[in-house]
């Protein structure tokens, strides 16, 4: 057995969890992975990501500098307030949410700790979320490369990979927009934005 897919996933999981799934799955198709090893990879990735979002979160709540940095920057006092009542009234849905924000996904976890989210329920979905994304993203890499193959000598690869493209981006958008509505937040729209 070839260790060295393992030893790239180790790192790179720690920094991108979706992406390394994908290829995870692409190396199932191909025989090169076992899927055991890659999931428990994937899944302390995944945690460990979480973990340290969420005590760097806790540490700046604790800190008066960061405290006082954060109320003084317009977005951040605007947006702080509402996501830290979202993270504990609607832990699940704005974890779901942050999930799919991927250029935001650090600064929303971060604030899950200044919100002192119970820690032990925030790990259990943090885990059980990425369960089922990064499968998602391990099964669409498997499902691509085997239809990829088989597809290969009709011509119809490139049509066949560009839907499935063109679908996973929709239902990423459709989720998204769920997400948004159930949390209802919208910017500016605390109490601050009364006395703007």
């Amino acid at each position: 057995m070839n260790d060295l897919p393992y030893i790239i996933m180790v790192p790179l999981s720690l920094v991108e969890g979706p992406i390394v799934a994908l290829g995870a799955g692409a190396g199932l198709a191909t025989g090169q992975i076992n899927p055991l090893f890659a999931g428990l990879i994937l899944a302390f990735g995944a945690v460990f990501q979480d973990t340290v979002y969420y005590w760097l979160g806790r540490w700046a709540a604790s800190s008066p500098k960061i405290r006082a940095l954060a109320t003084r920057i317009r977005l951040l006092r605007n947006t702080l307030q509402p996501l830290e009542a979202a993270w504990r009234n609607a832990m699940f849905a704005t974890l779901l949410g942050s999930k799919f924000a991927y250029g935001l996904y650090a600064p929303l976890l971060v604030t899950a700790g200044m919100a002192r989210a119970p820690f032990g329920r925030f790990l259990a979905l943090s885990l059980a979320v990425s369960a089922v994304m990064l499968g998602a993203w391990f099964a669409a890499g498997y499902g691509l490369v085997r239809a990829y193959g088989s597809l290969a000598e009709a011509h119809y690869a490139s049509f066949v990979t560009s839907g499935a493209g063109v679908l996973g981006l929709a239902a990423m958008f459709v989720i998204a927009r769920h997400v948004s509505k159930r949390l209802n937040l919208k910017v500016g729209s605390g109490p601050e934005a009364a006395n703007r």
